[in-house]
């Protein structure tokens, strides 16, 4: 074997086929080397495999462990708290599937070794942990070691509460922070988004600013995400105008997302001509929103300029202008974007492809092309592909092929209300009353209930939920009769003038 190199040590140190002559052998060639006066080469031997390869630094350590031990008698600097810092860093890159105890048996090393008191080490595993799902052990290693806590351990829990959706802990660990920096308040933010509270998120973003703690890239994603769920509008012009100076693109890409979302096609639009750069996800949230504003075929073109600009299209792309294709009618687009993936990005197209796909098709109702489709799918069809192909049968008016797909639909668990009125009313177009009889004779036997329609409005600049039917609160009275109102005055303007003579 020739000398080693330094570079490549690590390497070979840390492949799984290496034998315990062949680490004697490197064994000794360290020891006529000079290298092992280096007190730091192991640290820095681990340091050089991450984060890229976190196993082989896994692999690495009880080989470093075992040279250092019978080179010096048991090396007095390794391991130490920075050893631990990249193995918990490397375990909680792995986890929660890989090596359940191995966080646990560093812990016991360290606690071996009395590293375990160390600031880098508490907050290493206060993060292996949490990233193992170990919420329990997270929080234990957090309330014994009073002394090393520090802002890093106290955000490292919050985020894992957080991912957890167990936001009564989080909101009680964020209250009792004794230093609130934006990346603590961006992950209590990130939490009430995650768990579907937006407006508890907006809510801690106004207290963020309150307390005069300038918003992150984190936090400002955040809330206009959660705008753009409740569709506040006037909330996330708010979030612009607060952030319009120091925009950066993962923000402006937000931005087009909210404003399309909320309605606001044109605004979408300014901000993203206004974009120095665009990637993948900016052009992607713009061919969205031009699809879902019916501007189908500028969405279709938007995509032929993104790919001209050489940026990669990613799978939810495909998913929005194969969305605009079916919008706009264009089938034999549809059919070339579809084959694309797999030809000229070597993607393989997804459910949700297919499913795509399946509503182009069954919107111009060819019903037998979809049926090869769905017998041509690598993967088991979902609800969203047969209940494409179900509206493809009822373009077509086949109740025989629609009968097929809402079979499909009872075996697998999704026979709801919508497919059997779908199913009936399909059967009425053919005057087939017997089977419109039977249908909605075994939705009653079933009990089959409809689940009633959820709605947002925005009221005086807050957005308000709602269902059908639905007089609990005044305000929302107080709307309706708004609403009638210049419903009426509007009903009244367009009256043709009747000449009174």
């Amino acid at each position: 074997m020739p000398p080693p190199d330094i570079a490549t040590l690590p390497w070979l140190l840390s492949r799984p086929s290496l034998t315990a002559a062949q680490l004697r052998q490197v064994h000794a060639q360290l020891l006529t080397s000079s290298l092992l006066a280096d007190r730091f080469l192991p640290n820095s031997f681990l340091r050089s495999l991450l984060p890229a390869s976190p196993l082989r630094a896994l692999r690495l350590f009880p080989r470093l462990r075992r040279i250092a031990t019978t080179s010096t008698g048991n090396h007095p600097l390794f391991p130490n708290a920075y050893t631990f810092s990249f193995l918990l860093k490397a375990s909680a890159s792995l986890a929660p599937h890989a090596f359940p105890r191995l966080v646990s048996s560093l812990h016991a090393l360290a606690l071996l070794v009395a590293c375990d008191a160390h600031a880098y080490v508490t907050n290493g595993l206060i993060h292996a942990y949490a990233s193992s799902g170990l919420l329990r052990s997270a929080r234990r290693v957090f309330d014994l070691n009073v002394s090393c806590r520090d802002v890093c351990s106290w955000t490292s829990l919050l985020t894992a509460y957080g991912r957890a959706a167990r936001l009564d802990d989080a909101r009680a660990l964020f209250d009792a922070m004794p230093e609130k920096t934006a990346v603590a308040w961006g992950a209590m933010l990130s939490a009430y988004v995650g768990d579907g509270s937006f407006t508890e998120a907006i809510g801690v973003f106004q207290e963020m600013l309150r307390a005069r703690v300038r918003p992150n890239t984190a936090a400002v994603v955040g809330v206009l995400t959660a705008c753009t769920a409740l569709g506040a509008l006037e909330q996330g012009k708010w979030v612009h105008a607060l952030v319009a100076s120091a925009m950066d693109g993962v923000v402006a890409t937000a931005l087009v997302d909210m404003y399309a979302k909320c309605g606001s096609l044109e605004m979408a639009r300014q901000v993203f001509a206004g974009m120095a750069e665009r990637d993948v996800f900016a052009y992607t949230a713009m061919i969205s929103g031009l699809s879902d504003h019916g501007r189908c075929r500028e969405a279709i073109e938007l995509f032929g300029r993104m790919q001209a600009e050489g940026v990669r299209p990613n799978e939810v792309t495909f998913i929005c202008v194969l969305s605009a294709c079916g919008r706009a009618g264009l089938v034999g687009r549809a059919r070339e974007i579809f084959a694309s993936m797999t030809t000229a990005y070597g993607m393989y197209p997804g459910v949700e492809h297919y499913g795509s796909l399946m509503d182009v098709l069954g919107r111009a109702g060819l019903v037998e092309e979809s049926l090869d489709v769905v017998r041509a799918m690598p993967m088991r069809p979902d609800s969203y592909v047969l209940g494409a192909l179900l509206n493809a049968c009822a373009a077509r008016g086949d109740t025989e092929a629609g009968k097929k797909v809402a079979d499909w639909l009872a075996e697998m668990g999704l026979d709801h209300s919508g497919v059997q009125v779908q199913l009936s009313n399909m059967y009425a177009g053919r005057n087939k009353w017997e089977d419109v009889v039977s249908v909605r004779r075994a939705m009653d036997d079933r009990r089959v209930s409809k689940v009633p329609g959820c709605s947002l409005v925005e009221v005086d600049g807050v957005a308000r939920e709602f269902v059908a039917g639905d007089r609990s609160q005044p305000w929302i009275m107080d709307a309706a009769a708004e609403l009638d109102a210049q419903l009426r005055m509007s009903d009244h303007h367009c009256l043709p003038h009747l000449d009174e003579s």
